[in-house]
């Protein structure tokens, strides 16, 4: 193994905001061996943000990647099946990004900033979900695992034409039903 030509330097939580949604949580606990919350058709919002921050960086060029992840279960009439979270969730983060020098090679700088860093920054969510539901009253839940290719410039915001749709492809804002492929 190799370092990756894209580098994580440094992460930090802006919010974290984690709470039970009474609406929609399950009435008793649930047994977290044998039931595991599933996020396909649920509505999960996202906002993500890409903005260089020293393009003569020594050692590469440096970019300042952000994402707010959101579930708020609020009904919707375009979606009459949809399914709901047993949390409200609105967690933001922010990364510091490090291309390389040469990983131009691979694809533009922005490109692999913003869909590695998406990718970083998703993961660091996940992990924080995860931990923070683990203790409380309606179970862990663990968000999918998403592709952020789409984050790519020139990239078109098209829906994909499967049965629960991905979140909708945007540098600023993609929402849609949770679907992992």
């Amino acid at each position: 193994m190799k370092p990756a030509p894209i580098q994580l330097l440094q992460l930090l939580f802006k919010k974290v905001s984690v709470q039970i949604d009474e609406r929609h949580a399950p009435r008793e606990p649930n047994n977290p061996f044998t039931t595991v919350f599933v996020f396909d058709g649920v509505d999960i919002s996202t906002v993500f943000g890409i903005g260089e921050i020293d393009p003569d960086h020594e050692r590469g060029r440096l970019f300042l990647v952000t994402l707010q992840v959101m579930v708020d279960n609020q009904p919707s009439d375009q979606a009459l099946e949809r399914k709901f979270c047993p949390y409200l969730i609105d967690v933001e983060v922010r990364g510091v990004v490090l291309v390389r020098k040469g990983a131009e090679k691979l694809a533009p700088p922005e490109d692999l900033a913003a869909v590695n860093g998406a990718s970083l920054l998703w993961s660091a969510v996940r992990e924080q979900v995860l931990t923070v539901t683990s203790r409380m009253l309606a179970g862990p839940v663990t968000l999918p695992t998403m592709n952020f290719h789409d984050l790519k410039q020139g990239t078109p915001a098209v829906e994909p034409d499967v049965p629960a749709a991905k979140p909708k492809a945007s540098r600023r804002k993609k929402t849609g039903n949770a679907d992992p492929t």
